[in-house]
Parts: structure tokens; C-alpha cells; sequence
């Protein structure tokens, strides 16, 4: 760039601002003078001094805040200064928490950094070096220790980037550089970044006039951007917290306040959209829920620290997807790995919602201590309100998400507890999987039943198609045949779509069941049904039933934790063998037709990463009506006994065998004790006295029966 062209580029800048605004007295004076070294440089000396606006952390918490991450938050501080270290030296991993799409292997820059750079066929990783994430840590890496290593680093690269990737003339998605969701995401990063930064000499007044033009070009970018597409997408949200952050940030800007009203309109539209009355985002995907949540955080944080009245809508929105967030985590405090999301720790999150919200239950699924980022974020009070405050259990253990068609099955609030994640919702969009009817099982502190996750998004590997597909997910499949048909990364055939969800919650049970349309285009159409029974704290029955009149053969998945798995060859009886920590046993109904199988797939706990697993698939051929019933019983670290199983004849109250097609019954003694329990189900609703059933001499009338042996005396409970 020439330097007239530059000079003319940052008196631009002037123009762009309300020089009338307070603070820039001294700035409009020499822009009048055309002394323009000294308009920057009053313009740099306001933008690092003033106290307004407020931005989490005050310079005189700094020293406060950087003693307590040494102390308290060493393993991320280890984290955020070998990023740091390593940005200095050109080389990128994404390796936080939230990065959207995180990395393990180093790409090393040795001269300029190519900001288009694709490797590994992934242009996923293209977007994630334009976030520009890895700057906040050089900014913190500089705050903690001076070292202005970092600070130039930042400079230098910041500078480098505004080079080289101009503002396209009109939003676009054919850019690796300047999509929307990308420049929304640099605004708050930048933000955040130079408010570590701005008294570094490396950050000169030039530098900063350059950073403001260049935020100035994102605000316009982001605001011409919109569309009815953005309301329902993700990036609606990511995209609009970083124009309100900048709006904020930058109040001198002649459009600011202009664009802090479309933002937050924005916000609230998205809002009002994207989130379900649940609490749960629409893309069912626990990743991009908590994305979308960061981003509100970040939102109603700024507004607050700054005297805005957030709309109350946006703040009740926030406040339930953070109530989603808490139930929906499991005993280990991670997120079901459902649709595109990994395996990812959600107490940092329920850490911030505990402080911005004073909310305890929110403390009782947060960590212990303030984290390391949260440290920076609400700063030595939000510290001290956290510290403050005292846990409380939530209310509820079992939870029904009914709108987003998720349900929690829990024994308790310990991380020993057991917890059952079943998933019946609508698709989800592209982050949606083919995972109907599939259920993740957590208990004694390890999983047992588990998503596969995502691993990339990149169709140059088959494994993205695979872990997409119905198979990949503990479900059930007719004939071998999809029932949600995946394309490619993001684009689906015909998509089955939930039906006939019921819960039921007592202090001895929860019940769940649920169907799908899956299969009603076939020749002979399919209605699969998934019934699942917790009989508290010990175990779940699961019954699938499929109603036909032809022949079908229909195959259960069950996907297991790393590690070692064995069937019984006579009882048909799957055990994982993990030698230290909790299994599963799945322990079918016996049935000369079941047949049962071991195989080997892939796990993907994060982005970019797999590890070898193992998977059991039951199948059974059968026409008309057939159903497979199966006791999904978690051990204990140690424990080697497993309930008994056994079927059961049922009969008519009239004294004829009832056809398995109509109902069926299993009896489960639990092992080292004298409790027994009988589970009737019945496939048939019964409408007529001559549809009641006899089980060992209980007379009952209900589709779905629990019968409690205990003392010789037998109780029936109807659960449906």
C-alpha cells in the first residue's frame, strides 16, 4: 500500500468517527490543525485510557486476576502460554476448549503466513486461523508476564492480516477469510485481545487506527449480511454478538448506536427463533448450543458492565438454555456427544451462567473454582460472588427436554449416578444426525453407551458420511436400510421425523417411549416404537417392537466406550471388561431367533481425533409383529454378578397363552439379593376386560406393568 493511499485510508478513519464524542476533544482539535501523527496518537492515548466502556476487567484487577490464575488455574495457564509460545513461533494448534474445530497436529508458518492455508483437506481449519482465537492467549500471555514477545506478536500478525485480506465489496461464504461468522468472531476477539495489548509500544497509534478501520469494514460487513437464513442459523448469533460487542467498544463510531439497535434486534429474533421453549437450541447439537449460549453470555455481560437494559426476552432465553445445559450434562459434566458435537466439558459455561445469574443450581454444575477464562470475564467480583455463593441441587434428577424430543433418565446428582440420555427430535439441520431413538448410557463414573461424535467435516473421508448414519448410532435399523438417508456433510435424502413421544417420571421409574416415520415409505411400511424402562437406581429395560405384515430383519445397535467387549455365545449376554472402572451388561431376553455380533468401529471424542471402540448388534428376522427385549444393567467398579433374565409366559385372565405379538414378560432377579421384578409390556393397547393379562398369578391391565417381588408378595404398578 502506497503512503498516500495509506494517509487517505486512515483520514478515512477520522470521518467515520463523532469527533464531538467525549474524550475526543483532543483528537478533533488536530484532526482541524491536520496534524494527524498527533490525531492518532490522542485518539490511540483515549481508545487505552478510558474507563468507558467497560469491558469485564478493570487495569487495576489485572495484577489481582493474574495472581489468581497462577494459583488456582495452572493446568490452563499451562494451556494458554504453549499457545502462546507457540503463535510466536508461527505455529498454530486449536486446541481450547470451545474451538469450534479443534486440531492435535502443528502447522508451522516459516515466512508469511498464508491465511487461505488448507491442510489436511479441511477448509474447517482455514476458518478456525481467521477467528483468530489463539490471539486472546498472546494477549493474556502478555498480561501475566510482561514479555513483549507477545504483544508484538499480536501486533505484527494483526497487521499483517489487515494487509492482506481486504474487505470483500459484498458479503460472501466463497472466501476462506471473510465469511460472516468468521468476522463476527474476530470483532470479539480482537475486543478482547487488545484490551491486554493496548499499552504495548508495539501497539502503536497507527496500528490502532488501522485495527479500528478495519473493525469499522466487519461492522458493515456483518450488518449487510443478514438474512431470514441467519434468524434460524447459528451464525445469526455469532455473527451479531460481535457487531453489538464492537458497537460497544467502539462508541465514538458515528454508526455505533445504530448498530447496537440492529444487533440486538437481531439478537432477539434469533433468539425467539433458534432457542425451543426447552430450552434447548434447535440444531440439536449440544456444541452449537453452548457456541450460541457463549455468545448470549458474552452479549448480556457487555450490556450489563455497561449500563444497557438487555431485552428480557433475550435474558429469559439465556437463562434456559443455561437450565438445559445443567440437566442435559452428564455425571462427568459433559455434553451428550448428539449431532455434530464433542465430548466437551460444559462447567466452564455453567460457571459464567452461575455468576451472571447468582443461581446456585448453576454453581452445583460449575467447577469448584472460577476458571481460567471466567477469571478474565467477570473479573475480582465475579470471583468473589462465585466463591460466595453456595451450591444447591437441582430440583429435578430426571428431566424431559419435550420439545426438542430429549429425555434424561438420572439416579442422582453424584458423578457415581447413573444417566441415560434418550434422543427422539426433529433433524437438527446439517449439524443433525441420523441418531433417532439413540440412547448414550453414563453410570459409575464412565460411559457406557456412547455417540460416536463428528470427527470432521470434510468429505474427502468416508468416516464423516459413516458417523452420520443411522448405523453409527445406538438405535435400531430395518433391512439395513436408512432411515434418514445422509448425502454428504451437510445434505440428507428423506429424513425420518420423531413421533409418539411419552415420558413418565416417578421416584421409582422413569419411562420413556418413542417412535419415527422412518420406514413407512417401504412396500410393507415399518413402525419401529422404542420403550424404555428405569427401574430405579438399578437398570433399564429397553423394548423394540416393529409392527409390519411382511418379513424384516431388524438389527439393534449398541456402541460401547473404548475397550474390551465379549458376547456369550450361549446366552447372547454382551459385557464390556473394563478392568478398573464401570461396564455394561446387555442381557437379552433369551430368544432362539436373536442373533448377536461383535464388531470394530471408531470413536471421535473431539474434532479431528478417533479411537478405536467396539459395537454389538442383536438382529432378528421375523413377519408381523416382533419386538426385542434386552436389561441394560451398569456394573460397578469390581462388580462381576448381573441380573438374572428370564421370560416369562404371560396369559389371558381367561386362562389361554397370550401370542408374543400381544404381550410378553421378563423376569429379573438382581444378583447377591432377594428383589425380583416382572416388566409386562403389552404391544397391543388393551381396550376390553378381555385384555387383561396373568403374570405368576398377577391379574393386570395396562400396556406397560412393573411387578415388585419382594417377601414373597407381589405389587403391580402401571406405568402406561
Amino acid at each position: 500500500m502506497n503512503a498516500r493511499h495509506e494517509a487517505g485510508r486512515e483520514f478515512g478513519l477520522f470521518a467515520l468517527l463523532d469527533l464531538d464524542a467525549p474524550g475526543l476533544e483532543r483528537a478533533k482539535e488536530a484532526v482541524r490543525s491536520e496534524r494527524y501523527d498527533d490525531a492518532y496518537e490522542a485518539l490511540h492515548r483515549h481508545m487505552a485510557n478510558r474507563t468507558s466502556p467497560t469491558f469485564s476487567i478493570r487495569d487495576e484487577d489485572k495484577a489481582e486476576i493474574a495472581a489468581y490464575v497462577k494459583q488456582r488455574c495452572t493446568s490452563e495457564l499451562d494451556e494458554v502460554m504453549r499457545t502462546a509460545d507457540e503463535v510466536v513461533r508461527q505455529t498454530f494448534v486449536f486446541r481450547f476448549p470451545w474451538d469450534m474445530e479443534r486440531t492435535h497436529i502443528p502447522v508451522s508458518f516459516d515466512g508469511s503466513i498464508d491465511w487461505e492455508h488448507v491442510p489436511f483437506q479441511d477448509v474447517e481449519w482455514a476458518y478456525m486461523l481467521n477467528r483468530h482465537r489463539y490471539w486472546i492467549a498472546l494477549g493474556q500471555a502478555y498480561a501475566l508476564t510482561g514479555d513483549e514477545r507477545y504483544a508484538e506478536t499480536f501486533c505484527r500478525q494483526l497487521e499483517h492480516w489487515i494487509d492482506r485480506n481486504p474487505v470483500p465489496a459484498a458479503p460472501t461464504n466463497e472466501t476462506k477469510t471473510w465469511r460472516s461468522i468468521e468476522a463476527g468472531l474476530r470483532c470479539s476477539n480482537w475486543i478482547k485481545a487488545f484490551r491486554y495489548v493496548k499499552d504495548s509500544p508495539h501497539m502503536t497509534p497507527r496500528l490502532a487506527a488501522r485495527m479500528l478501520l478495519s473493525l469499522h469494514e466487519h461492522a458493515q460487513y456483518i450488518a449487510a449480511a443478514y438474512s431470514g437464513w441467519k434468524r434460524i442459523s447459528n451464525w445469526g448469533v455469532l455473527e451479531n454478538s460481535g457487531l453489538f460487542e464492537l458497537s460497544l467498544f467502539v462508541p465514538e463510531f458515528a454508526e455505533a448506536a445504530q448498530w447496537r439497535r440492529l444487533s440486538m434486534d437481531r439478537l432477539r429474533e434469533t433468539a425467539l427463533v433458534q432457542v425451543m421453549e426447552d430450552g434447548v437450541h434447535w440444531e440439536q447439537s449440544p456444541t452449537y448450543h453452548h457456541e450460541v449460549l457463549l455468545c448470549y453470555l458474552d452479549v448480556l455481560l457487555a450490556a450489563r458492565n455497561n449500563g444497557i437494559e438487555a431485552d428480557p426476552a433475550v435474558t429469559e432465553t439465556v437463562r434456559r438454555m443455561c437450565e438445559a445445559s445443567l440437566y442435559w450434562a452428564k455425571p462427568n459434566h459433559r455434553q451428550p456427544m448428539l449431532g455434530d458435537s464433542d465430548n466437551s466439558d460444559v462447567r466452564s459455561i455453567l460457571t459464567a451462567a452461575a455468576i451472571f445469574f447468582r443461581d446456585s443450581a448453576f454453581r452445583f454444575g460449575g467447577n469448584d473454582e472460577v476458571d481460567f477464562d471466567n477469571a478474565w470475564q467477570f473479573g475480582t467480583e465475579g470471583i468473589r460472588i462465585y466463591e460466595s455463593m453456595p451450591a444447591r441441587t437441582p430440583s429435578q434428577t430426571s428431566y424431559p427436554f419435550e420439545y426438542s424430543g430429549n429425555y434424561v433418565m438420572r439416579s442422582g446428582w453424584s458423578e457415581q449416578d447413573a444417566y441415560l440420555h434418550f434422543h427422539c427430535g426433529h433433524l437438527g439441520g446439517g449439524h443433525g444426525h441420523a441418531d433417532m431413538l439413540h440412547i448414550d448410557i453414563h453410570a459409575y463414573g464412565r460411559d457406557l453407551l456412547t455417540d460416536l461424535g463428528r470427527y470432521s467435516y470434510s468429505d474427502h473421508t468416508p468416516l464423516r458420511r459413516e458417523l452420520k448414519r443411522c448405523g453409527a448410532h445406538n438405535t435400531t435399523v430395518v433391512d439395513g436400510i436408512d432411515f434418514t438417508e445422509i448425502v454428504d456433510t451437510w445434505q440428507f435424502g428423506r429424513i425420518a421425523k420423531p413421533a409418539g413421544r411419552r415420558w413418565i417420571s416417578t421416584p421409582g421409574f422413569d419411562y420413556a417411549e418413542a417412535s419415527h416415520d422412518g420406514y413407512r415409505h417401504l412396500d410393507d411400511p415399518v413402525y419401529p416404537l422404542r420403550r424404555i424402562l428405569f427401574v430405579k437406581p438399578h437398570y433399564w429395560v429397553l423394548i423394540d417392537s416393529f409392527a409390519a405384515k411382511g418379513e424384516h430383519t431388524y438389527t439393534q445397535y449398541f456402541h460401547f466406550a473404548p475397550g474390551s467387549v465379549r458376547i456369550d455365545p450361549e446366552t447372547q449376554i454382551c459385557q464390556t471388561e473394563h478392568a478398573s472402572g464401570a461396564n455394561l451388561c446387555v442381557i437379552p431376553v433369551p430368544s432362539q431367533e436373536l442373533q448377536a455380533d461383535i464388531g470394530e468401529g471408531v470413536v471421535s471424542y473431539e474434532y479431528n481425533r478417533t479411537e478405536p471402540n467396539r459395537y454389538a448388534s442383536y438382529s432378528r428376522t421375523g413377519t408381523g409383529p416382533v419386538s426385542i427385549m434386552q436389561v441394560l444393567y451398569p456394573q460397578r467398579p469390581g462388580e462381576t454378578g448381573f441380573p438374572e433374565v428370564e421370560k416369562v409366559p404371560v396369559t389371558r385372565y381367561t386362562g389361554e397363552p397370550a401370542d408374543d405379538a400381544y404381550a410378553e414378560a421378563c423376569k429379573i432377579r438382581m444378583p447377591g439379593s432377594d428383589e425380583e421384578h416382572i416388566v409386562v409390556v403389552c404391544h397391543q393397547t388393551p381396550s376390553r376386560h378381555i385384555d387383561s393379562v396373568v403374570v405368576e398369578g398377577v391379574q393386570i391391565f395396562g400396556e406397560v406393568v412393573l411387578v415388585t417381588v419382594s417377601e414373597g408378595r407381589k405389587r403391580a404398578t402401571v406405568v402406561k
